[in-house]
């Protein structure tokens, strides 16, 4: 199938937000009004919304890639399978190695191998589970975790992992309807919902629960999406489609370098305006070896060790 730049474009824009989430989530620096003016801003605009995205787009690339399969004419389902347990015990293994980020990645093998029984269900199905979650996400939004309370520590606990499944299901559904190969037809109702969440993203700014999880990375979604639709923008933001494409192989050596050398610094006087400038360094360095690594390869080297042990068989990765 065709690849949809958008989703590359996307995936790249979400990455850099973890990035500069995961730089001042693992060191704490000079408490400063510098310091607590980032630090919110990151916390309320960037802290999970990009988690939520990256679900979303899984979702999404689930879909497209058994599409794909299908076409092939490949065994779809035992493919797919494989391809999540491959993904969970990656995440295994990068987790015995002291890597954070791979525990992330065995919850969306997790949470792709409950979704595959949506991969089935109708379009129609996928999105009312999608809504049902969402107005159930709105319902508990003023449920706070108290320790004491280990009925509201389940409850929360639980609505935070429908939330996040929510964004699988609703990549899905966007997949199954080709909504990214006839992106123009939905124009309107793109700007209908720019409006709708960029109205409940105001209403549920700071609120620090799942709905403003929600709601955000949705906003961020569409107005990336709607931006995307021109040419313009595109060939702009074109940097960050490499980036997006090898955003697992980013994802890992970037969260490495924060909890094996960043970590050292946990307890050094580290302006705001330093960790600013390494997480800049950070992306700039990785957009930079993306596009210089694609134009030699066909994927990123992680992505190739889950592609091979996908299909188990050996694959080329060298461009021709």
């Amino acid at each position: 199938m065709e690849r949809i730049e958008i989703v590359d474009y996307l995936r790249g824009f979400a990455l850099l937000g973890i990035t500069f989430v995961n730089v001042f989530q693992n060191v704490t620096p000079i408490s400063t009004d510098l310091y607590h003016y980032i630090h919110d801003f990151i916390r309320n605009v960037m802290e999970t919304k990009f988690i939520y995205m990256f679900l979303f787009l899984f979702g999404l690339s689930s879909t497209l890639f058994m599409s794909g399969l299908k076409i092939k004419g490949e065994k779809v389902n035992l493919i797919y399978i494989r391809r999540l347990v491959v993904l969970f015990l990656l995440g295994g293994l990068l987790t015995c190695i002291g890597v954070t980020s791979g525990g992330l990645f065995m919850m969306y093998a997790v949470l792709g191998l409950i979704g595959f029984l949506f991969q089935y269900m109708p379009p129609i199905i996928n999105i009312l589970v999608f809504s049902s979650i969402s107005i159930l996400t709105w319902f508990t939004r003023g449920i706070y975790m108290i320790a004491e309370d280990p009925i509201t520590i389940h409850i929360v606990s639980l609505v935070n992992l429908l939330s996040m499944f929510s964004m699988v299901i609703l990549g899905m559904f966007l997949g199954q309807i080709s909504f990214f190969y006839n992106i123009k037809r939905f124009k309107g109702m793109l700007f209908t919902c720019l409006m709708i969440f960029g109205f409940l993203t105001y209403q549920y700014y700071e609120s620090r629960n799942n709905l403003e999880s929600l709601v955000m990375s949705l906003f961020f979604i569409i107005c990336f999406i709607i931006l995307s639709m021109s040419s313009t923008i595109r060939n702009t933001l074109s940097f960050l489609t490499a980036y997006g494409r090898m955003s697992m192989s980013n994802f890992v050596l970037h969260t490495s370098f924060i909890y094996f050398y960043l970590n050292g610094y946990k307890n050094e006087q580290l302006s705001s305006l330093t960790l600013l400038f390494i997480s800049f360094i950070i992306i700039v360095i990785q957009i930079i070896y993306s596009n210089i690594w694609l134009k030699y390869f066909k994927m990123g080297p992680l992505e190739w060790i889950w592609r091979l042990g996908t299909y188990g068989k050996k694959m080329k990765n060298i461009q021709e």
